[in-house]
């Protein structure tokens, strides 16, 4: 032991021209580690499960936000004239082919206005060919139930409103076509191809059973085979009938403003040697012809020629409308009913609508090429 050294005092101090030892500490690792064993898998599905719950959530957003609106949320509606609120004239555009989803909308818009005390006057414009014979029905029905309730309707007819066109016209209180509409052709017509030849061409048998008791006309109107006699005359009948109803629909809407009358036509004898022979005795407008705004309004199909503004101003005026409040209703599409129609065509148009229209016979108010 070192005598010179202080006993029990504190430890001894370098000297001061010495720098003091550097502690030792252990090595850091660096701030970056090697990437662990599928960490990328495991973000990717993370990423995609938090998208999947957006989704989710906004979808159910827009789901609540339909509930809440109701009725409201399928039509929309764009003032075309401002004017009174409680002196509105509704207008309408009824156009294309007139089947199952036209009918619908349609009726959409019936119910929204037959309770609607402001609107005192519905335009109709009509831009169709017609179409199948229950949706032209349903439209017509439509129309009448609007007169019902005390709403002055009037039509604007477009290029074309005949047929099944005509028919949901009919009713309105006042018709007006522009003076290159085409319209008229009263008449009810069915088609259906025949693949029978076809078939047998490609090597394809169709085979066809049916119940006992349904043997003789479950597929009297079939693809896969040409009617019989008896056949046509049931079908025929079924047409008749329709015609009957058609032309009493237009008796009833037109009134004493329709002017018929017998007209005979002579065509040449099949055999082609010339001489004339008389075809048959029809009525006009009654025989499925189709007349220019002119010929239209002497047979009286029509009240006057003019544009869908002149319809409009003349309903405000049957209406006596002083400040009237135009406003075009027109469906609105969903955000799902604007995805599925934006779904790629298939391939030749042979999706199952078309298969679906070829396989099932349709009586038809429609003006076509035959």
């Amino acid at each position: 032991m070192n005598a010179d050294a202080p006993q029990g005092g504190p430890p001894p101090q370098p000297p001061l021209d010495r720098p003091a030892p550097i502690p030792q500490v252990p090595f850091a690792p660096p701030w970056w580690s090697p990437p662990r064993k599928h960490s990328t898998l495991k973000r990717i599905l993370i990423t995609v499960v938090v998208l999947l719950l957006v989704m989710s959530a906004m979808m159910n957003v827009y789901l609540l936000a339909l509930i809440g609106m109701g009725m409201e949320s399928r039509l929309s509606k764009t003032v075309l004239r401002a004017g009174e609120q409680n002196q509105t004239v509704a207008v309408y555009e009824i156009s294309g082919v007139l089947d199952g989803k036209a009918a619908g909308a349609f009726d959409e818009f019936c119910r929204h206005v037959l309770d609607d005390g402001d609107v005192r006057a519905v335009v109709l414009r009509v831009e169709s060919p017609g179409g199948a014979l229950a949706p032209s029905d349903q439209v017509h029905r439509g129309v009448e139930a609007l007169r019902a309730r005390g709403k002055t309707v009037v039509v604007s007819m477009g290029g074309v409103a005949a047929s099944g066109g005509y028919y949901v016209s009919a009713p309105a209180d006042e018709i007006f076509a522009e003076p290159t509409t085409a319209t008229g052709s009263i008449g009810v017509i069915a088609t259906w191809p025949v693949l029978q030849g076809t078939l047998e061409k490609i090597g394809v048998e169709m085979v066809v059973m049916k119940s006992a008791h349904a043997e003789g006309w479950k597929d009297s109107i079939s693809p896969f085979h040409k009617p019989d006699e008896r056949q046509r005359r049931h079908v025929q009948a079924l047409l008749d009938d329709a015609q009957t109803r058609f032309e009493d629909i237009v008796r009833k809407g037109r009134g004493d403003r329709l002017k018929t009358q017998k007209a005979r036509y002579e065509i040449p004898s099949p055999g082609g040697d010339g001489a004339k022979t008389v075809f048959h005795e029809e009525t006009e407008p009654f025989n499925g012809k189709v007349y220019t705004a002119n010929e239209a309004k002497e047979r009286g199909l029509i009240d006057a020629i003019g544009y869908q503004p002149d319809a409009i101003d003349r309903a405000a005026e049957l209406a006596d409308l002083e400040r009237p409040n135009v406003v075009r209703y027109a469906p609105r599409m969903g955000l799902m009913a604007q995805l599925l129609s934006a779904r790629a065509p298939a391939p030749l148009g042979l999706d199952a609508q078309t298969v679906e229209t070829l396989q099932t016979p349709r009586l038809m108010m429609i003006w076509k090429v035959d």
